[in-house]
């Protein structure tokens, strides 16, 4: 099978779709009604060329087979990629369907690698095969599509509320390949020809999905690839000319040197926009109470008052219907949150005993927003030499949290651990429990940066 173009490279020339990415958009057009884990297995453009020019020793792999012969419905793998013979060729029962553009696939960099390794830690995800790649490869193939500025049908309504509803809480690793299949919906769409504001609602619908995965792989401790999305999703925003998201998008990137410890790397992203920020948006309210932390992170009580009372002041200005839960809103409870782990850092025991008490009323017992209100006070106890009943505090923190802890939690737990200087009656027991709980990666939060 060598040195002559094949009959594959026919068909596709009489169609005009001879490039790789023209391709590769067919290929998982076709993928898809096959199996929704083949989209994104395509060739890469070496493994193309070579099925162009029958440069080929062996058939390709089964899955590739299995598409291309869906492809092209009446042709052999071995015809297609066998040297072209016009006289065994009947070009006309096979049709092509027209798709959309997809980018090239790129070959994999040590990088890459070293991902595609990380991600199979959320085998309870369910990323297998074309998955990984769309989680891999996701935010630049999205990102290129709207730097293609084209436009198709939609089902906007079903895509719209599926990103909200994904949003209303924080989402779970399970939630990741829905996720991923309805960003796949929106790219495939957002390469096709509509109306403007089509293009707009869709940039929009895949801005907030692509923070509800960068969600995902945050809480997995997955923190290169969370940026990536958050920018994503921020690129996306920009291009919908939605300014609250890309607030949201924002606040979120910015939880990555929050829970890394870098105050300074916190302040540097969120300034500019709080700087020009007028109106009263959650988002808004988000950014300043992340200030209001990395300030008191810093010592720095005067300017943690100021920006606290901002956040307090611009949530109480939004309206209640804005204030919805989950990750695409900011809520009063998640301000006092901030306010006790910025009073805690701040040695303000009384302060944050006094916030305390009201949040345990708002606050349900299970969430984990309620363990990391305890770990915060749980510090400040410990910071004051009581360290008994920051053990007993932070061990009720670690048991009530539902399920595996987030990453958030994890963090704020050996945070904690480390203020403990001087062994407590119960702290014993409170380390047999941290020891059961994984330790941050290595080449996460602690080694990120910005």
């Amino acid at each position: 099978m060598e040195g002559r173009a094949t009959l594959l490279r026919t068909l596709l020339e009489r169609r005009h779709q001879e490039t790789h990415r023209a391709f590769c958009a067919e290929y998982d057009k076709t993928a898809r009604e096959i199996d929704t884990r083949l989209i994104g297995s395509s060739p890469s453009r070496e493994a193309f060329g070579r099925w162009m020019k029958g440069h080929l020793k062996t058939k390709p792999r089964a899955d590739h087979c299995r598409v291309l012969e869906r492809m092209f419905p009446g042709h052999t793998v071995a015809e297609l990629l066998a040297p072209y013979d016009a006289g065994g060729c009947d070009a006309g029962r096979d049709r092509l369907r027209a798709g959309p553009g997809v980018s090239e696939r790129r070959p994999d960099t040590p990088e890459a690698a070293t991902n595609r390794r990380d991600l199979l830690h959320l085998g309870a995800a369910g990323l297998t095969g074309g998955l990984i790649d769309h989680a891999l490869r996701g935010p630049d193939l999205f990102e290129e599509i709207l730097d293609l500025r084209s436009i198709g049908e939609v089902r906007l309504d079903f895509l719209e509320g599926e990103a909200e509803r994904l949003g209303r809480r924080v989402p779970p690793a399970e939630v990741l390949p829905e996720a991923l299949m309805h960003l796949s919906s929106v790219r495939e769409l957002l390469a096709q020809r509509q109306p403007a504001k089509i293009q707009q609602r869709l940039a929009r619908v895949g801005a907030k999905l692509s923070i509800v995965i960068g969600e995902i792989l945050f809480c997995a401790d997955h923190f290169v690839l969370a940026r990536r999305w958050y920018s994503a999703a921020s690129r996306a925003a920009e291009e919908a000319g939605d300014r609250y998201i890309a607030d949201l998008a924002l606040a979120s990137a910015t939880l990555i040197p929050t829970y890394s410890a870098q105050p300074r790397a916190v302040l540097a992203m969120v300034s500019p926009r709080l700087e020009q920020a007028g109106a009263a948006t959650p988002a808004v309210a988000w950014l300043w109470g992340l200030a209001a932390l990395a300030h008191a992170s810093l010592g720095e009580r005067a300017a943690f008052e100021r920006a606290m009372s901002r956040s307090r002041e611009i949530l109480g200005r939004c309206e209640l219907d804005a204030l919805q839960p989950g990750i695409l809103s900011f809520q009063h409870d998640r301000r006092e949150f901030y306010e006790v782990r910025g009073r805690a850092d701040l040695g303000d025991l009384r302060g944050a005993e006094v916030v305390v008490r009201h949040v345990n009323d708002v606050y349900r017992a299970d969430s984990n927003d309620s363990a990391l209100v305890q770990f915060a006070y749980a510090s400040a106890l410990a910071e004051a030499g009581e360290a008994e009943e920051a053990c007993r505090l932070a061990l009720k923190a670690l048991r009530q949290t539902p399920g595996r802890p987030g990453i958030t939690v994890v963090v704020r737990a050996h945070e904690f651990n480390a203020l403990l200087n001087a062994p407590a009656t119960v702290s014993g027991e409170w380390r047999d429990a941290l020891a059961a709980v994984r330790s941050p990666a290595a080449t996460g939060l602690w080694a990120s940066s910005v």
